[in-house]
């Protein structure tokens, strides 16, 4: 998608560095650990994946809520559940809710919290287990 060009826009824009796996490494793609991954994009307040297809169920967003990240952009189930202000791929309403959210200590927070919460509800642990549970105990 347009991953790149967009951040190193909103980098510029707003003054931001921007963090990027190198692409062009001697390795193939997934040349990182999962862990390496997830290491380095982390640290940082703002995730953009402008992901335009819609049939993957978006586990790198699961990620991103989970570590307390904000996940810009994207067309999986996990963008629009996670972070319904900031998904999809109209990079004009993108920018804006971005920029809300680096201006707006409240608004970022709410969707850290919301995205958090709702990461845990829907994918964690607890819910994971009842569904396993549940399947199991109608099964026999």
């Amino acid at each position: 998608g347009d991953t790149q060009r967009f951040s190193e826009y909103l980098g510029k824009k707003y003054g931001l560095e921007v963090f990027s796996k190198n692409l062009y490494h001697d390795k193939p793609f997934d040349y990182l650990s999962s862990h390496e991954f997830i290491s380095l994009w982390s640290p940082h307040l703002f995730h953009v994946n402008i992901d335009p297809q819609n049939s993957y169920p978006g586990q790198q967003c699961r990620q991103v809520a989970a570590v307390g990240s904000i996940n810009i952009g994207g067309e999986n189930d996990s963008h629009h559940r996670l972070y319904p202000n900031s998904s999809g791929c109209d990079l004009k309403i993108l920018e804006e809710i971005f920029e809300l959210y680096l201006k707006d200590e409240s608004k970022r927070f709410e969707a850290i919290e919301y995205a958090y919460n709702k990461v845990n509800e829907l994918f964690g642990f607890s819910t994971v287990r009842n569904t396993l549970v549940d399947k199991f105990l109608n099964d026999k």
